[in-house]
C-alpha cells in the first residue's frame, strides 16, 4: 500500500509531493486493516494465489482509508488512530488530494493480479460499491434534517445507510474475492451477511458513542440508532431496544457467513463473535 502511493516519476518540486507524503503518513498510522484480514483469510481459503490475494486485500484497505480520510474532513473528526487526522496535519486541500490518491492507488494496485480474467468485472464492481457508499455518507451527513415519521420507518432508514456508508466498501473484501476465483454466484449471499454485520457494528458503534452524540457532539450528523429509538421510548429502554437489534443483526451476520463456500466466511464470522461479545458483556449508559 506504501508502495503504491509513492512518486515513481520525478515531481516538480519536494512540494508537490504534499498528497503522496499525507496519504503515507495516513497509512502508517496502523488500524485494525478488518478488510484486509478477510480478504486474505477468503482469498486463500477459495485457493487465490498468495500474491493475488495480498492484492485483493491492499486494494480493499486503499479504498476504505481513502474513504477515511475524506470522511475526517467532512465529519470534522481532529483525531484518527490516535494521531492527528490528516485534514488537522496536512491542510484540507491536501487532505481531499491524498484521498483521492489512495483511491487511485486502489484500482492501479488490482491491476497487478496474477489471474486478471475479471478484472473487468472487479473494477466495474468497485466503481459500484464507491458509488453506493458515497449514497450513504451524503445521507448520513442529511440524516439529522430528516423527520422521524414513525420508529419503523426511521430505523429502516437507518439501516439503509449503515449498510450504504460502512458495508458497501466491506462487502468487497468478499465480493472481489469471490470474482477473482470464477464463484460470482455467491455475491448476494456474501452482501447479505456483509450488511448485517455493518448494521450491528454501527449499533454497537452508536452504543459507545450515545453519551457525546446525544449530549456534546459537534460533528454535522449524530444518527445514533438510540435517538431513533428516544422518539417513543426512555433513554435505558432505547439503550436496550437498541442492543437487541444489533444483537440480531449480528447473530444473522455470523449465520450467512457461515453458509459462504469455501470457508471464506469465517474471518468475517470471527469478527461478528467478537463484536457480540462486545455488546453482551458491555454496559452503555448515557
Amino acid at each position: 500500500m506504501i508502495a503504491s502511493v509513492r512518486c515513481k516519476t520525478p515531481s516538480v518540486s519536494s512540494t508537490t509531493e504534499g498528497g503522496r507524503i499525507a496519504a503515507e503518513y495516513h497509512l502508517n498510522a496502523g488500524g485494525q486493516r478488518v478488510r484486509t484480514k478477510i480478504a486474505l483469510q477468503a482469498g486463500l481459503a477459495v485457493g487465490l494465489s498468495d500474491a493475488d490475494a495480498v492484492i485483493i486485500a491492499a486494494t480493499v484497505e486503499l479504498l476504505h482509508n481513502a474513504s477515511l480520510v475524506h470522511d475526517d474532513i467532512e465529519d470534522g473528526d481532529e483525531l484518527r488512530r490516535g494521531r492527528q487526522a490528516v485534514w488537522v496535519r496536512f491542510g484540507v486541500n491536501t487532505a481531499i488530494c491524498a484521498g483521492d490518491l489512495l483511491l487511485s492507488a486502489a484500482y492501479a494496485t488490482l491491476c497487478g493480479l496474477e489471474e486478471p480474467s475479471a478484472l473487468g468485472q472487479m473494477i466495474q464492481l468497485i466503481h459500484e460499491r464507491v458509488g453506493i457508499a458515497i449514497d450513504g455518507q451524503c445521507a448520513d451527513l442529511d440524516a439529522d434534517r430528516l423527520t422521524v415519521d414513525d420508529t419503523s420507518s426511521a430505523i429502516m432508514r437507518y439501516e439503509k445507510i449503515a449498510m450504504s456508508k460502512s458495508g458497501a466498501l466491506l462487502s468487497l473484501s468478499l465480493e472481489l474475492v469471490l470474482l477473482a476465483s470464477g464463484h460470482k454466484d455467491y455475491l448476494p449471499l456474501a452482501g447479505s451477511a456483509i450488511a448485517s454485520f455493518a448494521i450491528g457494528y454501527q449499533i454497537v458503534d452508536d452504543l459507545r458513542d450515545v453519551q457525546s452524540d446525544l449530549y456534546t457532539s459537534n460533528k454535522q450528523s449524530t444518527y445514533n440508532i438510540v435517538s431513533i429509538f428516544r422518539a417513543t421510548a426512555s433513554l435505558p429502554e432505547s439503550i436496550q431496544r437498541s442492543k437487541i437489534l444489533g444483537l440480531e443483526k449480528i447473530d444473522l451476520a455470523i449465520l450467512l457467513a457461515e453458509r459462504l463456500p469455501f470457508n471464506i466466511g469465517e474471518r468475517l464470522a470471527d469478527y461478528a463473535r467478537q463484536l457480540r461479545s462486545v455488546l453482551v458483556e458491555s454496559k452503555f449508559e448515557a
